[in-house]
This record gives C-alpha cells, structure tokens and sequence, in this order.
C-alpha cells in the first residue's frame, strides 16, 4: 500500500512538473511569435525604405529633373547600341553635298597658254571645252570699326545750339556693335559655348582680344531690348487654345532656384524664381492670366488655377483626375502627353552640365530671357543669328517672325 501512495505522489509530481514546463514552453512560444510579428514588421518597414533608398540613388541627372552634381559613382552606359552600319551615308540617303551655284562671287580661269608636246604659243586658240569646280569657302574676316560723327550747330536767326542724332545703339564712345554682340549672344545663349571659349573664338577669328566679363555686359547692356520682346511671346502664350508648362532646378550662386517655362509649338517662355510653388508662378503672371487649356504634370501647383511618379502615385492621380487625363480624347488639340514643355526645359538642364551654376541671379534671369526668344526664333524657323542682329539694330520680335 506504501509502494501504492508512494507511485500515486510521484506521478502527480511528475504531472504537475510537466503541466508548469508546458506552461513555460507556452508562454516561451507566445513570447516567439510576439517577437516573430515584431521582426515581421521592421523586416516590411525595412524593405520599403531599402525600395524607397535603391528608386533615389537610381536617380539621376538623366532621368530626372536632379542637377548634374548630384550623380556621384553612376557608371554610364552607352546610350546608343551598335548597328552594324558602316559609317557614313547608307545606300540610297539623298545627301546633302553642296551643289555648284550659278553666280559665284569670284572666277579665276587656269589656262594652257604653251603645248607640252611641240612647245608652240596656245595663247589666242580657243578652248575646246571649260571644266568648271566650284570651292566653297570663307572669306577672311576682321574687326570693322565704325565712326559715327555728329555735328552740333548753332541757328545764325535764334541762336539756338542743336545737334543731330546718334543711331540709338551708340551711346558709348568705344562699344561693340550690333553684329558682333548678337554673334557672341548666339554663341554663349544658343549653342551654349561658355564665356572664355567664345572670348577665345573671337581671337581665332578676328584677332581681337576680348574678355568674359565682356560677353557677360554684352548681355547685361542688350537685354532691355529683349525684354521687350517678353511682352510679344506672353501676348502669343495667352492667346494659345493649349498651354503647356512645367519646371525644373537650377542653380544659382551654388544654390537651386526653379525656372518656370510656359510653351507652345510656336513659342516659349523661361521665368527664373526662387520658389518651385504657386508665388513663382504668380509672380511671373502668365497662369493667373490663362484662360485655356493648360497641360501639366499635376504638380499640385496647377491645379490651383484650373479645375475642368510612383507607380501608385501616378494610379491614385489618375483615378483622382481622371478627366482631366483622358481630355485629349474628347478635346482637339490636346495633346496625349506634355513633351512640348520637358523639351523645351531640356535646354536649360544643358547649360547647367555645361556651366555647374550662374553666379548671379540677375544673369540667370537675362539667359531666361534670351533663351525664350531663341526658343520662339527656332520654332518658327527664323535664323538665330541673323534675327538677333535684327533685334538688336531696333527691329521688333513680331516684325521678325511674319518676315518671309
């Protein structure tokens, strides 16, 4: 009977020895899966902001509105792939080798005047025939300099002293003149040929000794005149059926400002501001005043004026304004994306590669200005060059455009 008690008193010690482990196990595994759900969290958080880090440092000056300074170790590859072509024209491209010209500006005939076999005079025998070939070239080019004299006379009846009147683009006593100040425009603002490599052109070409800071007054000195012509492409932009915008950085005294550009097939507008929101786009007055169709990127800035990415960012924006993205369906003349806007900006991202940064602001705003007209120049198919000069010796920017 001893024996008896003594295994029932084991046996419950056992149980309850294995009842308190299972308890322990129990509350073990509860504290696992809390601490299991916890990692599972922070594992999720961590991948999202890995996800999030890998779509910035995949970011870069090429494929988004990032200054150039910002890529740091990007190795890049080859934008073009090899197509096996020779180089040179293919079979069957037209061309474009210059074609002889009825009127050359000058003639020099090379003539047999002895025979080569007997030694007699060819002098006076008519040719049999004339080969004709044709050179194009340039002709030497120098520094012309203009004196512009005035008289100053006095009336013998009312003695009164009177002066004649200097062309109003001479008001200095030494100065550059319209012709040379719109090449050196068009070097640095058109094909974006910094200040010291167009200074050193102009020694090339006419050996004459220029400075940077000459090209930089140039600008300075012209650009009311330009800005005259401001006033013609906002007049054109606000009369527009369709209005595309946008807006990229750029920087300025090594910091970033914002240009602002409102364009259309015909015509473009830079404004500088040093705010990206609604006050640069007020400030610079074309929007409030547009009544239009404007596309954008839906930058919540437009939207302001007018009611009519990440890829769940661009779905979420799509399902919100879904009218105004499939406008281009029911609307002519609505295009189905804003290119028009992204090229014209594309210039601006150029300049920035080239330079690094303006270091003023009042310079960054005249390249604005110059930009817009040779922008508007361009996309109507006037010469650069030629219709600076034009703007410069006084003619208006509308009077160039209807020109034939």
């Amino acid at each position: 009977m001893a024996n008896v008690v003594f295994d029932f008193q084991q046996a419950v010690f056992t149980l309850e020895s294995m009842v308190a482990k299972i308890e322990r196990q129990a509350q073990m595994i509860e504290k696992l899966i809390r601490e299991n759900e916890q990692l599972r969290q922070e594992n999720q958080q961590l991948k999202a902001r890995i996800a999030g880090l890998e779509a910035r440092t995949k970011k870069n000056s090429t494929n988004s509105h990032l200054p150039p300074f910002s890529d740091r170790f990007v190795a890049k590859s080859p934008s073009r792939q090899t197509s096996g072509k020779q180089p040179g024209g293919q079979p069957g491209h037209q061309g474009t080798t210059p074609r002889q010209v009825p009127n050359p500006d000058h003639r020099v005939l090379h003539r047999v005047t002895k025979c080569k076999g007997c030694g007699h005079s060819l002098e006076h025998v008519a040719p049999l025939q004339v080969d004709i070939r044709q050179v194009f070239n340039l002709p030497m080019v120098r520094m012309e300099v203009t004196q512009h004299e005035r008289e100053v006379k006095g009336c013998p009846e009312c003695h009164l002293v009177q002066q004649a009147e200097f062309p109003f683009y001479v008001t200095n006593h030494v100065q550059y003149g319209p012709v040379i100040t719109s090449l050196v425009l068009y070097w640095n603002h058109a094909q974006l040929i910094p200040c010291e490599r167009g200074t050193e052109m102009v020694k090339a070409l006419v050996n004459h000794s220029m400075s940077a800071d000459t090209v930089v007054n140039m600008t300075r000195r012209w650009l009311p005149l330009l800005e005259a012509a401001i006033e013609e492409l906002e007049a054109a932009l606000l009369a527009s059926k369709t209005l595309h915008v946008d807006e990229t950085s750029l920087r300025v005294n090594g910091k970033n400002q914002w240009v602002h550009v409102a364009s259309t097939a015909k015509a473009t507008q830079y404004g500088l501001h040093r705010s990206r929101g609604k006050q640069a786009t007020d400030d610079i007055g074309i929007l409030p005043r547009y009544k239009g169709t404007m596309v954008h990127d839906a930058y919540s800035v437009y939207p302001m004026y007018r009611e009519a990415s990440h890829a769940q960012n661009f779905i979420q924006r799509l399902e919100k304004r879904k009218q105004e993205a499939l406008l281009f369906l029911r609307k002519k003349g609505v295009p189905f994306d804003n290119n028009q806007a992204e090229r014209d900006l594309r210039m601006v991202k150029v300049k920035q590669k080239i330079s690094g940064t303006f270091r003023q602001e009042n310079d960054a705003k005249a390249f604005c200005v110059i930009r817009s007209v040779i922008s508007t120049l361009q996309k109507q198919g006037k010469p650069v060059w030629e219709s600076l000069q034009k703007l410069l010796s006084g003619e208006s920017l509308k009077t160039i455009l209807h020109s034939s």
